[in-house]
């Protein structure tokens, strides 16, 4: 399957819809407020009506044992779309920024989507995201207070997803 610096080829899923492979990208520190986050999108992603997402996080996926670094890896490189849950820990993980975010950023066939988890330092060093849009820079998760307001904040996420695939994803109708 070919690819090219704007785009993304995307295979049919078990469902005939286009599959998107997800890479959910997060530090540690956030994990209490990231994971309610996850299990929203999880939500709201599984009842799509246009594509069927596939989502990976490494707490999820990475089994006792197993070495975590490999899947890691392995799921960067197979993954479409990488979303990116921005803090001020975030952006100071080494791992991080030396690993996940070389692997999605401005990486053909890939494209990553940075969301504000939490507020940002002024003075931070964004990590090659400066320049990128990045979702809920006015209003991050961590201040939608209640469901409704999270379930919202969410929802216009899927939106901005769907308007990313659209912009840059190409279907390939033949299955792998």
């Amino acid at each position: 399957m070919s690819t090219d610096k704007a785009g993304m080829r995307l295979e049919v899923g078990s469902s005939g819809k286009p599959l998107v492979r997800v890479f959910l990208s997060f530090v540690g520190r956030d994990e209490a407020l990231v994971l309610r986050l996850w299990d929203l999108l999880t939500e709201a992603m599984v009842i799509d009506q246009e594509y069927e997402f596939q989502l990976w996080r490494s707490d999820d996926a990475i089994l006792v044992g197993e070495d975590w670094d490999v899947r890691i890896r392995g799921a960067l490189s197979t993954a479409e779309v990488g979303i990116v849950a921005l803090s001020n820990a975030f952006l100071g993980s080494k791992y991080i920024t030396g690993v996940e975010l070389p692997a999605l950023v401005d990486v053909p066939g890939k494209h990553v989507v940075p969301l504000l988890l939490r507020q940002v330092s002024k003075q931070a060093d964004w990590r090659g995201l400066k320049s990128k849009q990045i979702y809920g820079y006015g209003r991050p998760f961590s201040e939608a207070r209640g469901t409704s307001a999270q379930d919202a904040w969410v929802n216009r996420l899927v939106v901005e997803v769907h308007r990313v695939l659209a912009r840059y994803a190409m279907r390939d109708d033949r299955q792998r």
